[in-house]
């Protein structure tokens, strides 16, 4: 059996893939279709249940567009959305310090802003000298006369998300939290698209919604939030969905298709209608279960 470890495919046409009627991307494969295609010697495994021999491997789907025209390719190598180093806008230079745990920061070089001398102190010793904003930074982007940073932290699947306004003078404040809803919202980003003057942010996950108090229930959610030149963000749309683990994301007209494992979402930002799509032979989604 070809060794698939880091491979990645030719593009193909979005149209090869095939409609499935649920989402596949946290499901694993059975014990026994693991031995027989032995899959733990080829794939990237991602978690499983010790228990019942049931393991979720990474198979990657990226999706990019050309003009109107969707694309697929099947990529080991690109499990994550990327986070920069750095980000360069309106304001100058952002240094990212996402180091994917609590202690991660948005830094600026030369930045001196409102702090205490206990506080640089501590930052100075830490390494931190550049400190602006605490969080894990995985996007920033121009709109207006503000920039936009978005921090969102999955460790331990916290689901740590927020939305955060800079302006000229480096004043920053916070948009959108996981607290801005009376219930916490864990929310993991999904990605932005521009459409006219302003940007399209979407991010999905679960709210936890009130019970008794010996019972914690959740319930799956999708934002898209819109953020205009005059500073202005607010939910547009909420749908009873959730978009996870996005590795990639394209929009065409009302679509907007995200590549995740083992499948490609495709959302229609107008209606919440939401379908998904694979690669996957009937023997290979005939063998996929939930790990837990």
């Amino acid at each position: 059996m070809r060794e698939v470890i880091g491979y990645t495919s030719d593009w193909n046409p979005f149209s090869e893939l095939r409609i499935v009627q649920q989402n596949i991307s946290g499901l694993g494969y059975k014990k026994e279709y693991i031995k027989k295609q032995k899959l733990e010697k080829t794939k990237k495994p991602h978690c499983s249940n010790m228990i019942n021999g049931v393991i979720n491997f990474y198979e990657p789907l990226e999706v990019k567009q050309e003009g109107n025209e969707v694309f697929w390719r099947y990529n080991e190598n690109h499990i994550h959305t990327d986070i920069p180093e750095m980000f360069k806008t309106q304001f100058g230079v952002f240094n990212n310090h996402n180091n994917g745990e609590f202690v991660s920061w948005l830094g600026k070089s030369g930045y001196d802003g409102p702090m205490t001398e206990c506080e640089r102190t501590v930052n100075s010793i830490y390494g931190r000298n550049d400190y602006f904003l605490e969080g894990n930074y995985c996007d920033m982007f121009d709109c207006g006369e503000y920039t936009y940073a978005i921090s969102n932290l999955m460790h331990m699947g916290l689901g740590e998300f927020k939305i955060v306004r800079i302006d000229e003078e480096l004043n920053a404040l916070t948009m959108f939290d996981n607290y801005t809803f009376e219930d916490f919202t864990r929310l993991e980003y999904a990605g932005r698209f521009q459409s006219e003057s302003e940007y399209i942010v979407i991010a999905g996950g679960t709210r936890e919604i009130k019970c008794n108090a010996d019972e914690r229930k959740f319930q799956k959610i999708t934002l898209l939030f819109t953020i205009d030149e005059t500073g202005n963000c607010s939910i547009k749309n909420e749908w009873n969905i959730s978009i996870s683990s996005a590795n990639s994301m394209v929009a065409v007209g009302e679509y907007v298709y995200f590549g995740q494992n083992k499948m490609v979402t495709r959302l229609n930002v107008l209606s919440g209608e939401i379908e998904y799509f694979t690669n996957k032979s009937d023997e290979e989604l005939s063998a996929l279960v939930d790990v837990w």
